[in-house]
């Protein structure tokens, strides 16, 4: 190998990509590592993008590390770098400002876009998506002429932009596709008492409902829905999920699908080439979500230091809190299996069991068993015994 080829090469500098640096580090202490990212900014907390939308903040209190840690860890980092080609023969990837970068190890960790519906009126003014920083600033620019505004897509991020939006003092429609909110995290039952309880603090919730137009001039004005409904709004914000930006390995030997494919030691089907986070898929697969982009960055790491070790997904687990009311769901929410429920004023508990283990689980309103009911599902407790005593569900999360 040549002396001016990088050990290490990471595309892309989310979570997961710093997170496999991290982790190369701490296992070679001083071969090359170089990062090249697409946007101007260090490794920022994306994930918190929603929350900053009703205020004004400082790029610190986003950064994950700032600029010493890179200094320290002797990690150099390329910003605002584009990356045209890969050649996998050669091992170099090839920038669009035409510099060549040789490499031994290649993480392509470069994360998703967002996955935005066709609807007719997409190209007014008034329209955004939030994936990183220049969004952000974006939206926060024209909401200073806005009163009422849509949320199409009533998840996680959908809902915490919706929340944000709402603390600014504007009117906001949360329009969601699902016959229900939260459809990855919830069952029907427990999404009909989030939905009253977000109602009741002032989000205007449409549902089994579709954006079929966006009329105005040049400008948002309003959303036709599919049933002929008309809201006026003078902004519509989509969060309604990301594909992933497996568009940088066109042209190469590199399996895709929904993502790039990967295997549990997050390589992909070309030797000394992994992948980790939202541009990787696994066992089918993208999963989207910042804990897994985490996860999976470090077995990369581990793997392209030397370190054979396997992935194992762990049941996605979600967490939300907005005008004073708190969910938390892990595992498989599964309205088919036996469950065990209590509800009383803002709480709503629901345990999920198959074969007498504990497959899933949603607390809402009290969320101190959190901690324990995650280790309890994805240890695939066994309650059979809890359940022959006939335990409430009560019972049952204080024995965790």
């Amino acid at each position: 190998m040549s002396k001016d080829r990088i050990k290490y090469l990471i595309i892309g500098n989310g979570i997961a990509g710093t997170t496999a640096a991290e982790e190369i580090r701490k296992i070679d202490g001083h071969n090359p590592i170089l990062m090249i990212s697409d946007e101007d900014y260090l490794t920022y907390y994306r994930v918190k993008l929603s929350h900053f939308i009703n205020k004004k903040y400082s790029l610190t209190e986003l950064l994950i590390h700032d600029e010493d840690w890179y200094k320290e860890k002797n990690i150099q980092i390329k910003l605002g770098k584009r990356i045209k080609s890969i050649d996998i023969r050669n091992c170099s990837v090839q920038l669009e400002d035409g510099e060549k970068i040789d490499y031994e190890k290649l993480l392509v960790a470069n994360g998703g876009s967002a996955s935005i519906p066709e609807v007719m009126g997409a190209e007014k003014k008034g329209i955004y998506a939030l994936r990183n920083l220049e969004d952000l600033e974006k939206v926060q620019e024209y909401l200073l002429n806005c009163k009422e505004v849509a949320v199409i897509g009533g998840g996680l991020l959908g809902l915490e932009a919706a929340w944000a939006l709402k603390e600014l003092g504007l009117r906001v429609n949360v329009v969601e596709f699902f016959p229900y909110l939260l459809p990855k995290q919830l069952d029907s039952e427990l999404a009909k008492h989030v939905k009253e309880q977000l109602e009741q603090r002032g989000l205007y919730i449409h549902l089994g409902a579709a954006a079929e137009e966006i009329v105005g001039e040049d400008r948002v004005e309003g959303i036709v829905l599919q049933d002929g409904q008309v809201i006026p709004v003078d902004m519509v914000l989509f969060s309604t999920g990301m594909k992933s930006n497996r568009v940088i390995v066109e042209g190469t030997n590199i399996q895709t699908n929904k993502g790039i494919q990967v295997n549990a030691f997050m390589e992909t089907s070309q030797e000394n080439i992994y992948a980790a986070g939202d541009v990787a898929e696994f066992e089918g697969v993208v999963m989207g979500l910042w804990s897994t982009a985490m996860d999976q960055g470090k077995i990369a790491g581990r793997n392209m230091a030397g370190i054979q070790e396997r992935y194992k997904p762990l049941k996605p687990a979600t967490y939300l809190s907005i005008g004073g009311f708190s969910l938390f769901s892990v595992g498989e929410i599964d309205g088919e299996q036996f469950s065990l429920s209590y509800q009383e004023e803002t709480v709503f508990h629901k345990l999920f069991i198959k074969d007498g283990k504990l497959i899933g689980g949603v607390l809402t309103g009290d969320i101190k068993k959190m901690a324990k009911l995650k280790k309890a599902v994805n240890d695939g407790l066994d309650v059979s015994s809890m359940l022959q005593e006939g335990l409430s569900l009560q019972e049952v999360l204080e024995k965790l």
